[in-house]
């Protein structure tokens, strides 16, 4: 059972998380990374998780409409018509 300690904990260790991200970040920003990359690097993450999040159905689902998109994209290639 969960106590309202373990909700204290928990919401203090986000807090921690969060200062940590933000330390992180700066230092990133002062050694030259791009904000550019940071936000591509924290989209492929985002989409990790999201995906992670899914069931076996969903991420099947996933996989066949990107095999779909990718088939329509060679096609329209090689026939050199624009994709639908």
């Amino acid at each position: 059972m969960t106590s309202l300690q373990d909700v204290i904990e928990a919401y203090q260790e986000i807090s921690r998380a969060e200062e940590r991200y933000r330390e992180t970040l700066r230092a990133a920003l002062a050694d030259g990374v791009t904000q550019t990359a940071i936000s591509k690097a924290l989209d492929r993450t985002r989409e990790m998780i999201r995906q992670d999040a899914m069931t076996e159905e969903q991420r099947a689902e996933m996989r066949r409409a990107a095999a779909e998109r990718q088939r329509r994209k060679r096609q329209s290639f090689s026939t050199g018509q624009p994709q639908e």
